[in-house]
């Protein structure tokens, strides 16, 4: 059993096709079947359950057991490696993060930017995602680090504050909140959440609802009169300034940016950014 066999099996389970596999593992799809076959034989077990009518994979028992052993294998590899870069000085390999939407769309660029003034020889891979998808890809190594809106919503996750911000409700002026549309970010969204709680409190019930998944698109949607939403306050500042807009409800919830990380072993391209974050603030 070697780390790039198992790395070749983590992919595969991952995208559930060969040659979508060996182009990611810049290897020939024999290749991924020679590597797939070995560690099978080593094992001992079957790994993939082949259907020959619709060519799908279907992951074993015995093969989910080996890809959760294998990703935190390859992850102590991965970090090993980075161990013993550093006491020859180097500091490289790819961090791979995830952001939520406002952070992503807002402020993510500025901080790659500093942070690749500081560690050129990092590569970044970053991610969109909810607030859920972002603890769950951290639980199975699938994201070093994330930053995320408001605290952990699940144990083995730390949250290290480094940004304030503020959820504002607002339409064009001339929108009844009890008649118009209202517009709602999708499903483990934490602006979903405060808009709905403050909709409650306020006993107002939509009438018609429109779920999206993009900030950039929710703007663009109050700005055409289509309906009121919740917008981040780094969003709506040119809209703050025209009389046809209005804020219907200022800070509906205060929100406090924060990157997550696993508890136990985080990774130590996750902690130098951290580390560069602090020092910028």
């Amino acid at each position: 059993m070697k780390l790039h066999e198992l790395k070749t099996f983590v992919t595969l389970v991952d995208t559930k096709h060969f040659t979508r596999t060996a182009e990611l593992l810049f290897i020939s799809q024999p290749t991924v079947s020679v590597h797939l076959k070995r560690l099978e034989e080593d094992l001992g077990q079957l790994l993939l359950l082949r259907n020959v009518f619709n060519a799908s994979l279907e992951v074993s028992d015995a093969g989910w057991v080996v890809y959760h052993h294998a990703k935190e294998m390859l992850f102590q590899a991965e970090q090993m490696q980075l161990e013993l870069d550093e006491l020859k000085g180097f500091i490289r390999g790819t961090l791979r993060l995830a952001a939520t939407h406002t952070i992503y769309e807002t402020i993510l660029e500025e901080m790659i930017h500093d942070f690749l003034i500081a560690y050129p020889d990092v590569s970044i891979d970053a991610r969109i995602m909810n607030h859920d998808q972002v603890e769950q890809a951290l639980l199975h190594h699938e994201i070093d680090i994330g930053l995320v809106e408001g605290d952990p919503l699940v144990q083995n996750i730390n949250c290290i504050p480094f940004a304030k911000d503020q959820l504002h409700v607002i339409g064009r002026t001339e929108l009844d909140m009890l008649e118009a549309t209202w517009i709602f970010r999708e499903e483990g969204s934490a602006a979903r959440v405060a808009l709905m709680r403050w909709l409650e409190e306020k006993k107002i019930q939509p009438q018609k609802t429109i779920t999206v998944h993009s900030n950039h698109l929710i703007r663009q949607l109050i700005m055409n009169g289509t309906g009121i939403s919740t917008l981040s306050e780094r969003f709506i500042q040119p809209l703050k300034k025209s009389n046809d807009y209005r804020i219907y409800a200022e800070d509906i919830e205060q929100r406090t940016f924060q990157f997550a990380i696993p508890k136990a072993h985080p990774s130590r391209l996750a902690l130098k950014w951290i580390e560069e974050t602090i020092k910028k603030s």
